[in-house]
Protein backbone atom coordinates (compact mmCIF):
# COMPACT_ATOMS: atom_id res chain seq x y z
CA UNK A 1 0.00 0.00 0.00
CA UNK A 2 1.35 3.41 -0.92
CA UNK A 3 2.16 5.91 1.90
CA UNK A 4 -0.51 8.27 0.59
CA UNK A 5 -3.18 5.54 0.84
CA UNK A 6 -2.00 4.54 4.33
CA UNK A 7 -2.25 8.17 5.46
CA UNK A 8 -5.76 8.58 4.00
CA UNK A 9 -6.91 5.28 5.53
CA UNK A 10 -5.52 6.30 8.94
CA UNK A 11 -7.16 9.72 8.65
CA UNK A 12 -10.57 8.22 7.78
CA UNK A 13 -10.25 5.71 10.64
CA UNK A 14 -9.31 8.47 13.14
CA UNK A 15 -12.23 10.61 11.97
CA UNK A 16 -14.56 7.62 12.37
CA UNK A 17 -13.34 6.99 15.93
CA UNK A 18 -13.71 10.66 16.92
CA UNK A 19 -17.25 10.83 15.54
CA UNK A 20 -18.29 7.81 17.63
CA UNK A 21 -16.94 9.04 20.97
CA UNK A 22 -19.73 10.20 23.25
CA UNK A 23 -19.08 13.59 24.77
CA UNK A 24 -19.94 14.00 28.42
CA UNK A 25 -20.45 17.24 30.33
CA UNK A 26 -17.45 18.17 32.41
CA UNK A 27 -19.31 18.08 35.73
CA UNK A 28 -21.01 14.68 35.29
CA UNK A 29 -19.76 12.26 37.93
CA UNK A 30 -20.80 8.93 39.29
CA UNK A 31 -22.29 8.82 42.78
CA UNK A 32 -19.11 7.52 44.45
CA UNK A 33 -17.06 10.34 42.98
CA UNK A 34 -19.64 12.90 44.14
CA UNK A 35 -19.69 11.45 47.67
CA UNK A 36 -15.88 11.50 47.81
CA UNK A 37 -15.84 15.15 46.78
CA UNK A 38 -18.54 16.06 49.32
CA UNK A 39 -16.60 14.29 52.11
CA UNK A 40 -14.59 17.49 52.43
CA UNK A 41 -17.80 19.42 53.21
CA UNK A 42 -20.12 16.96 54.97
CA UNK A 43 -19.64 14.58 57.87
CA UNK A 44 -19.52 10.82 57.32
CA UNK A 45 -22.94 10.46 59.00
CA UNK A 46 -24.45 13.10 56.71
CA UNK A 47 -23.01 11.34 53.65
CA UNK A 48 -24.39 7.99 54.82
CA UNK A 49 -27.84 9.45 55.40
CA UNK A 50 -27.82 11.23 52.04
CA UNK A 51 -26.80 8.06 50.20
CA UNK A 52 -29.91 6.24 51.48
CA UNK A 53 -32.21 8.92 50.09
CA UNK A 54 -31.04 8.70 46.48
CA UNK A 55 -31.24 5.96 43.85
CA UNK A 56 -28.06 3.89 43.50
CA UNK A 57 -27.55 3.92 39.74
CA UNK A 58 -27.20 7.67 39.16
CA UNK A 59 -24.94 10.18 37.54
CA UNK A 60 -24.67 13.50 39.40
CA UNK A 61 -24.94 16.32 36.87
CA UNK A 62 -25.00 19.36 39.15
CA UNK A 63 -25.35 20.38 42.77
CA UNK A 64 -25.54 23.35 45.06
CA UNK A 65 -25.67 23.91 48.77
CA UNK A 66 -26.63 26.83 50.95
CA UNK A 67 -29.33 27.75 53.41
CA UNK A 68 -32.71 28.00 51.69
CA UNK A 69 -34.75 26.76 54.66
CA UNK A 70 -33.92 29.72 56.91
CA UNK A 71 -32.37 27.70 59.76
CA UNK A 72 -28.74 28.71 59.21
CA UNK A 73 -27.70 25.23 57.99
CA UNK A 74 -26.66 24.35 54.45
CA UNK A 75 -29.37 22.53 52.51
CA UNK A 76 -28.53 20.62 49.32
CA UNK A 77 -29.98 20.47 45.83
CA UNK A 78 -28.80 17.88 43.29
CA UNK A 79 -29.56 17.22 39.65
CA UNK A 80 -29.11 13.58 38.75
CA UNK A 81 -29.82 11.14 35.99
CA UNK A 82 -31.15 7.82 37.23
CA UNK A 83 -29.85 5.54 34.50
CA UNK A 84 -32.96 3.36 34.72
CA UNK A 85 -35.77 5.89 35.23
CA UNK A 86 -35.01 9.50 34.24
CA UNK A 87 -36.70 10.42 30.93
CA UNK A 88 -34.44 11.35 28.01
CA UNK A 89 -33.22 14.96 27.82
CA UNK A 90 -34.13 15.65 31.44
CA UNK A 91 -32.69 15.52 34.96
CA UNK A 92 -34.26 14.74 38.30
CA UNK A 93 -33.68 17.49 40.85
CA UNK A 94 -33.70 16.56 44.54
CA UNK A 95 -34.15 19.22 47.21
CA UNK A 96 -32.84 18.20 50.66
CA UNK A 97 -33.25 20.03 53.97
CA UNK A 98 -30.41 19.83 56.48
CA UNK A 99 -31.61 18.29 59.76
CA UNK A 100 -29.43 19.44 62.68
CA UNK A 101 -26.21 18.98 60.65
CA UNK A 102 -26.68 15.22 61.08
CA UNK A 103 -28.95 14.15 58.26
CA UNK A 104 -30.95 15.35 55.27
CA UNK A 105 -34.66 15.17 54.64
CA UNK A 106 -35.83 14.81 51.04
CA UNK A 107 -38.30 17.63 50.52
CA UNK A 108 -39.09 17.29 46.82
CA UNK A 109 -38.04 15.61 43.61
CA UNK A 110 -38.80 17.49 40.39
CA UNK A 111 -37.99 16.64 36.81
CA UNK A 112 -36.57 19.39 34.58
CA UNK A 113 -36.04 19.15 30.85
CA UNK A 114 -32.82 20.39 29.27
CA UNK A 115 -32.53 21.67 25.73
CA UNK A 116 -28.89 21.28 24.60
CA UNK A 117 -26.81 20.27 27.65
CA UNK A 118 -27.63 18.96 31.12
CA UNK A 119 -25.88 21.88 32.81
CA UNK A 120 -28.69 24.20 31.67
CA UNK A 121 -30.44 23.02 34.85
CA UNK A 122 -28.27 24.81 37.39
CA UNK A 123 -28.54 26.24 40.91
CA UNK A 124 -27.76 29.47 42.71
CA UNK A 125 -28.17 29.98 46.46
CA UNK A 126 -28.77 33.63 47.22
CA UNK A 127 -30.61 35.57 49.93
CA UNK A 128 -32.09 32.44 51.50
CA UNK A 129 -33.42 31.06 48.22
CA UNK A 130 -32.43 28.31 45.83
CA UNK A 131 -32.77 29.51 42.25
CA UNK A 132 -33.12 26.86 39.55
CA UNK A 133 -32.39 27.68 35.92
CA UNK A 134 -33.55 25.91 32.80
CA UNK A 135 -34.29 26.90 29.22
CA UNK A 136 -36.16 26.16 26.06
CA UNK A 137 -35.24 27.17 22.51
CA UNK A 138 -36.12 30.85 23.10
CA UNK A 139 -35.79 31.72 26.79
CA UNK A 140 -34.04 31.04 30.09
CA UNK A 141 -36.23 30.46 33.15
CA UNK A 142 -35.27 31.23 36.77
CA UNK A 143 -37.42 30.02 39.64
CA UNK A 144 -36.66 30.75 43.30
CA UNK A 145 -37.53 28.23 46.00
CA UNK A 146 -37.50 28.15 49.79
CA UNK A 147 -38.18 25.36 52.24
CA UNK A 148 -41.02 26.33 54.59
CA UNK A 149 -42.43 23.85 57.12
CA UNK A 150 -40.68 20.98 55.31
CA UNK A 151 -42.30 21.88 51.98
CA UNK A 152 -40.71 23.33 48.87
CA UNK A 153 -42.37 26.65 48.15
CA UNK A 154 -41.83 28.79 45.09
CA UNK A 155 -40.77 32.16 46.42
CA UNK A 156 -41.44 33.67 43.00
CA UNK A 157 -45.03 32.89 42.10
CA UNK A 158 -44.26 32.68 38.38
CA UNK A 159 -41.30 31.52 36.37
CA UNK A 160 -40.09 34.44 34.37
CA UNK A 161 -38.47 34.07 30.97
CA UNK A 162 -35.41 36.06 30.00
CA UNK A 163 -34.67 36.30 26.31
CA UNK A 164 -31.21 35.11 25.26
CA UNK A 165 -30.04 38.62 24.40
CA UNK A 166 -30.71 39.77 27.99
CA UNK A 167 -29.66 36.64 29.90
CA UNK A 168 -26.28 38.05 31.02
CA UNK A 169 -27.63 41.44 32.08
Amino acid sequence: MKPKNIFLTALVFAFFLMSNISIKAQDDMDFEEFMGMMSETLSEDQLDQLSYKLPWNITVVGYGYGDFSGDGKDDIVLSVIDKEKTPKKSVDVYFFENVDNESFKKIKKKNYKWYEVTLEVAFLMKEGKCFVTCRDDNNWYFTGYEIQDSKLVSSDPEKFPIEFENAGN
